[in-house]
This record gives structure tokens, C-alpha cells and sequence, in this order.
């Protein structure tokens, strides 16, 4: 069974969006800037990406969005976006791990990987990840255990000769197996080949409850509660 899935990224400073027909990207853009300028762009270069396809949005059937670990207002746009989509249109909408994307584009010959993004205050968020079959984006790597915030230092203490990638992985010591560069950011077309493969699995999100993966709160939130 094929499904129109359109992958949203919106989780750093450069996000993107892709469009997937048939296990194959038909089309995708790039958005420049997080938070407010993804949401001031999304619904024009969404519109745009579907005419370029001689497509419209009803004829979607899985709205994919990546929602964290990440930026929180580049987040929250995207998860806000893709749940008015997908409500309008009457599609399934799909959550996938941002983390869970970064390890399914490591290269090939890595069968276990760390993914690591900025938690501040000195610490790392931290997910672990087995790949039976990278380097395609067809592939489905599986977390091992929770996402976690950790000191960077004692991280970098317990990573041994396991690869490293992620948002993070380039200001880790060169005593820490770090993928190459390209590797570590989320791309929208794993967004969307996960989300396409949750929904062939049966998954579906709920469109009122989905919310971005924090594990903490913002600073500014910290600051109002305190």
C-alpha cells in the first residue's frame, strides 16, 4: 500500500518539508530560520510544494512532524501546523522522534548510535539507538530505553566506542566516536519515511492531545514559574 505523506521538520534553525509517494521523495523545501519565520513560511511553501506536484492537500493521507527533542518554538509550530492540517484535511497525523531520524540516516556499517542535542546548563539530551539497516530511508532504528538529560561529561565518560551523531555530536571530545557532520541533523524525508511506516503499522497520533517532546521546560517558563 503507498500513502502521499508529507514529512514536516521544524525542530532546528533550518527546517524543511518533503513530500513522499510510492516510498519515494517527490519534493521537498527548504526552510530557513526557526521559530517565527517557520511560521511565517510553512503554510505558503507547503501550498507551493503541493502545486508543484500537481497535487492538492486533501489529497494527503499522512501528515508526519517531527517533534523532539528540538527547538521549542520551532516545535511547537510545526506540531500546531501539521495537527491543522491534518484535522482539515482529514488525514492521519503521525509523531516521529526527531531522534529516532537523525539515527536512521547514520551510514551503513553503524548498527548502534548515541544521539545527542543541547540541554543546556552543561548537559546533553541523549537517546540511544540500534540500526539493523542504515543509510536508507527505509530503514527503522529502535530506541533503547528513554530520552534522557545527562551531564555532558559523564556522557562522554560512558559512550565507549559507540558511534555519536546528533545536533551535538561535533562539540564532544575527539575521544568520542562522532558520525561526520552530515549525519547529524534531522532531514524531513526520514520524517516522513518513519511517519509513512507508523502509519502502515497502524499508528495514528491524536490531534487534540499530540504536543512537542519536552523534557524540560523553557527558560522562559522556568523564569515565570520561579
Amino acid at each position: 500500500m503507498s500513502l502521499l505523506t508529507l514529512g514536516v521538520e521544524t525542530s532546528g534553525l533550518i527546517g524543511a518539508v518533503v513530500l513522499r509517494r510510492d516510498g519515494e521523495t517527490i519534493g521537498s523545501v527548504t526552510l530557513q530560520q526557526a521559530g517565527r519565520r517557520h511560521a511565517q513560511t510553512l503554510v505558503s511553501e507547503v501550498d507551493a510544494l503541493l502545486r508543484r506536484a500537481n497535487l492538492t492537500a486533501k489529497q494527503l493521507q499522512v501528515v508526519a512532524v517531527s517533534i523532539g527533542p528540538g527547538s521549542f518554538t520551532g516545535l511547537r509550530v510545526g506540531v500546531v501546523f501539521a495537527k491543522t492540517l491534518a484535522y482539515a484535511v482529514g488525514c492521519r497525523l503521525i509523531a516521529v522522534d526527531t531522534f529516532r531520524a537523525i539515527a536512521a540516516a547514520s551510514p551503513r556499517d553503524v548498527t548502534e548510535v548515541f544521539v545527542v542535542s543541547d540541554a543546556q546548563r552543561g548537559e546533553l539530551f541523549v537517546g540511544r539507538y540500534s540500526c539493523a539497516d542504515t543509510a536508507t530511508v527505509d530503514t527503522s532504528p529502535i530506541r533503547q530505553g528513554e530520552i534522557i538529560i545527562e551531564p555532558a561529561d559523564t556522557f562522554c565518560c560512558r559512550a565507549g566506542e559507540i558511534a555519536v551523531s546528533g545536533p551535538s555530536a561535533a562539540t564532544l571530545p575527539p575521544t568520542i566516536r562522532v558520525l561526520t557532520p552530515e549525519f547529524h541533523l534531522p532531514r524531513a524525508e526520514f520524517i516522513a519515511a518513519l511517519g509513512e511506516q507508523q502509519a502502515l503499522a497502524g499508528e495514528q497520533s491524536d490531534l487534540w492531545g499530540l504536543e512537542p517532546f519536552y523534557l524540560r521546560r523553557s527558560a522562559a517558563e522556568e523564569k515565570a514559574a520561579s
